[in-house]
């Protein structure tokens, strides 16, 4: 970081030598925050060797890097919920708007059975695990956030990959969108500021966090199916949705919500920003993104 700013390195993680160029060099590397990855379902069902190259091989030349040349850094990765397996369906409820779990909890917990179901949840989880393996076997200061839905401002979102802010703008714009399935699959939801407060926090308290998984989710009450969030968006836009049914994408769950009472036990976080916020900020910035 210099006086000016931040100093961008354009780099491949899938490719050893441009990763252990950098962290050679670099002398003053205090926290590594992975960020980078291969997003998209779909992409991980049509290729998934990049999927793989990207997720897996990328997030183990990272780690090895801060191994070998930055071993005291902190190593936050950025997990998904897809690493949690699907539940049976005869133990959700279904109602007029939404599935729900028949028995009522707090949602998924960081030791309930992972199950990928899917290239992309196998890349991920993949990363996932070998984070949480370094700490244990090489001592890195390495932690996974396993993130439920995220949305927000400054998300560009497309059909395959931020499907909170990819919906809401197209019933901002008024423009016809695909969706899967019957719309009452379930997900928690979680705002971008929300996001970071939870990894500074992660980051300050990295001795209690330190090869643990934590949720870093909605949780239940920011739980939405979609058509509740098609209702929503809505009554806040306007607008009539123009929704395009198709079906059902396989390995795609009902109802994952995370239980995040391991994040607010170790770290004293929890959201501060209601979905019903959440989604007015988004639509205000939607508004500004594309002008009058």
């Amino acid at each position: 970081m210099s006086k000016a700013g931040a100093r961008f390195v354009h780099a491949d993680i899938r490719n050893t030598a441009d990763i252990d160029t950098f962290f050679s060099a670099e002398r003053d590397i205090g926290v590594v925050l992975h960020m980078a990855a291969q997003v998209a379902f779909k992409v991980s069902v049509l290729q998934p060797r990049l999927d793989f190259e990207i997720n897996a091989l990328g997030t183990f030349n990272l780690l090895e890097a801060v191994r070998r040349f930055h071993s005291r850094a902190i190593f936050i990765y950025a997990s998904t919920n897809q690493v949690y397996g699907a539940l049976p369906a005869d133990l959700f409820l279904e109602s007029d708007k939404r599935y729900d779990y028949v028995t009522p909890c707090a949602g998924i917990q960081e030791t309930d059975r992972l199950d990928f179901l899917s290239p992309y949840g196998c890349s991920k989880g993949s990363g996932d695990l070998y984070t949480l393996d370094y700490a244990r076997i090489y001592g890195l200061n390495s932690a996974v956030a396993r993130f439920g839905g995220i949305y927000g401002i400054h998300q560009y979102s497309m059909e395959d990959h931020g499907w909170v802010s990819y919906i809401a703008e197209m019933v901002q714009r008024g423009v016809a969108f695909n969706r899967f399935g019957h719309g009452k699959q379930v997900r928690d939801i979680l705002f971008c500021t929300d996001i970071v407060d939870a990894i500074d926090k992660m980051i300050i308290n990295i001795d209690k966090v330190k090869g643990e998984a934590l949720n870093i989710a909605g949780g239940k009450g920011n739980s939405v199916s979609v058509l509740e969030l098609l209702e929503q968006l809505e009554q806040l836009t306007g607008k009539k949705e123009r929704s395009i049914i198709n079906p059902m994408r396989a390995g795609d769950k009902l109802v994952c919500y995370l239980d995040t009472a391991k994040a607010e036990r170790l770290l004293n976080w929890r959201p501060k920003i209601s979905k019903n916020q959440g989604l007015s900020k988004l639509l205000e910035w939607i508004a500004i993104k594309h002008g009058p």
